[in-house]
């Protein structure tokens, strides 16, 4: 896919959101509507639970953020939604990275309550990392905007920033299949400079070949240079600390190497460079590596680049100063364990985690078996635009609509195009988590759905929804969401009935009555799920009514707050006993489905 056809997705994409979230009065303001996107897309939070995230709109500050509190992670956001002509001038990105921090650092941002007490807590505890980030949806940015980001200190927060060749690779989370090959020699020292773990001279099983080197900077400095005239794509570009180029976060480095006095010191204060090869081997005077990968340690790179960029001298310069460079030899079809290392050997919780989470083979054929009852999964982010060009012609697109139809009756649900029958992979965990935990999850937890390192939420369930339930009963869960989507759209406040909430209600219902979730969506009929739906339907704002009454809190506060089960208990006993006094056949029939 190329950059235009990249924008024209983001174009589509504003518009499903602005039918989605069209309670929001700023959402018709495509650069309003723009900041909804990249927190959704790029941070990876739920559309619904990002409107007290979105400070102001067109302030020269901030525009939003995202909070990460596992990973102590704190991203201010400005985003331009800028045509190709448009440029971005440095007064503008300046702004970004002086005003917002002043008030912030003084105490008295009063955009966002949330955002000064989270910055509060984030600037006392060394652990956090801050990161202005800037996006721009071209390329238009002039060489001191450049500068701006390059000269860019304070303390513990780095400033990076994105045009739109950034964006999409951040969105796509693309790996490059290197199809230039490349040779590198590191020197050594001597032997005792380096270690080498060959498996097989020293009959160690189930391990790959690896050495770690005491190496020179000039080394890796040449490295680059060399890959970079031969266009060689040296880094792993799924990791997000090399997208964007060169950021606040390697000042330190760079002030390390250009002080003569303290760059001996840099083997001990730098955590070093990791790459992965198709081959190596190790003699007393080298390390020659074939088709290098850098994994980890892209800011290291960058900054050692960066430094000696400004010495024509270098090798004499940097004689003696060494970093650590470990070496793996794996091929790199060996997909998940190349997948595993670069994620571990990076110490950063990467926001595009979700590049390597979803690519799992249950989740591919999860995707094909919901695709032959009229869905379409989308797992990776390329999917959505591969969707799009295989049912572009009338009657390829017409097959598929078609095989809906067999099962939904047109008065319940209609799907008239192919975007309606999208389903994104979290979506479906969500709708997943919703229906058989509750809403608080589906709402709170995207982010960490597909974390590959997350135990608690993506090896214990999102990796499991295949033995959760089947196929059939998946189908009739997102038919719900659709459906309550739809409804939600065209209703008078733009937010009923909640999908997440009315999911969250009918498994309520099935657990308090003890009634198997599986069990309950094998048997029914879609006729009578779509009597279901009817029935519970208002629910969910019936629910936000009293939840308000209660807790004195508004609905988009209301998604991150934990499930009030005593009122959801309490909504579905009125519920039911006005069905059972005012439409006895309704409240036997709804008896009859759930087998009461």
């Amino acid at each position: 896919m190329n950059i235009k056809i990249f924008k024209e997705q983001i174009t589509e994409d504003l518009q499903l959101l602005k039918e989605k979230l069209a309670w929001d009065k700023n959402i018709y303001k495509d650069e309003y509507a723009f900041n909804y996107w990249v927190l959704s897309n790029i941070y990876n939070l739920d559309e619904e639970e990002c409107s007290d995230n979105i400070t102001e709109y067109n302030d020269k500050g901030i525009d939003c953020f995202a909070h990460f509190e596992e990973s102590k992670e704190l991203y201010i956001i400005q985003n331009k939604y800028y045509n190709e002509t448009t440029p971005l001038k440095s007064k503008e990105l300046s702004d970004f990275l002086t005003r917002p921090l002043s008030f912030l650092d003084k105490g008295n941002y009063k955009k966002s309550e949330e955002l000064q007490n989270i910055y509060n807590i984030a600037k006392e505890d060394k652990q956090y990392q801050i990161f202005l980030h800037f996006y721009i949806t071209n390329d238009n940015i002039d060489k001191d905007a450049r500068s701006v980001i390059d000269n860019f200190e304070h303390e513990n927060v780095y400033a990076e920033l994105f045009n739109i060749q950034n964006i999409y690779d951040k969105y796509y989370g693309i790996s490059y299949d290197n199809k230039i090959n490349l040779e590198t020699k590191l020197s050594v020292l001597n032997k005792a400079t380096y270690l080498a773990i060959r498996p097989e001279e020293y009959k160690l099983k189930n391990m790959s070949e690896a050495y770690y080197v005491m190496s020179k900077i000039s080394d890796i400095y040449k490295l680059f240079k060399d890959a970079e005239k031969k266009k060689y794509p040296l880094f792993e570009a799924n990791i997000r600390e090399y997208l964007g180029g060169t950021s606040g976060i390697n000042k330190a480095i760079i002030n390390t190497l250009k002080n003569e006095y303290e760059r001996q010191n840099f083997f001990y204060y730098n955590n070093g460079i990791t790459i992965i090869c198709n081959d190596a081997h190790g003699t007393a005077k080298s390390i020659e590596i074939k088709n290098p990968q850098i994994v980890n340690g892209c800011q290291t790179v960058n900054s050692i680049v960066q430094a000696l960029n400004n010495y024509p001298t270098f090798e004499k310069e940097f004689e003696g100063v060494f970093v650590m460079v470990k070496i793996l030899v794996i091929e790199k079809n060996d997909d998940k364990f190349y997948r595993d290392i670069v994620r571990y050997t990076n110490s950063q919780n990467s926001i595009n985690d979700k590049v390597f989470g979803a690519t799992l083979q249950p989740f591919f054929t999860i995707q094909e078996k919901i695709k032959e009852k009229g869905f379409l999964l989308i797992v990776k982010q390329s999917d959505k635009y591969q969707f799009k060009i295989k049912y572009q012609k009338k009657k390829e697109k017409g097959a598929f609509l078609n095989i809906l139809k067999k099962y939904i009756t047109p008065d319940f649900i209609e799907f008239s195009s192919i975007q309606n029958t999208y389903i994104p992979l979290e979506s479906l965990i969500q709708i997943m988590g919703a229906f058989l935990k509750d809403a608080h999850f589906a709402y709170t937890k995207k982010s960490l759905l597909l974390k590959p390192t997350n135990t608690e939420y993506y090896q214990n369930f999102s990796t499991k929804i295949g033995d959760l339930l089947t196929i059939e009963s998946m189908i009739k869960l997102i038919i719900l969401y659709k459906k309550s989507e739809l409804d939600k759209k065209n209703s008078e406040d733009k937010k009923s009935p909640s999908p997440y909430y009315l999911l969250n209600f009918l498994g309520f219902y099935l657990s308090i009555n003890n009634i198997s979730h599986q069990e309950f969506l094998k048997n029914i009929t879609i006729e009578d799920l779509s009597f279901v739906y009817e029935k519970f339907k208002n629910l969910s704002s019936k629910y936000y009514n009293s939840f308000k009454v209660k807790h004195n809190l508004e609905y988009n506060q209301m998604v991150k707050k934990e499930v009030d089960k005593e009122i959801m208990r309490d909504e579905i006993m009125k519920h039911f006993n006005s069905l059972k006094e005012y439409n006895l056949d309704q409240y036997e029939m709804l008896n009859k489905i759930f087998q009461i």
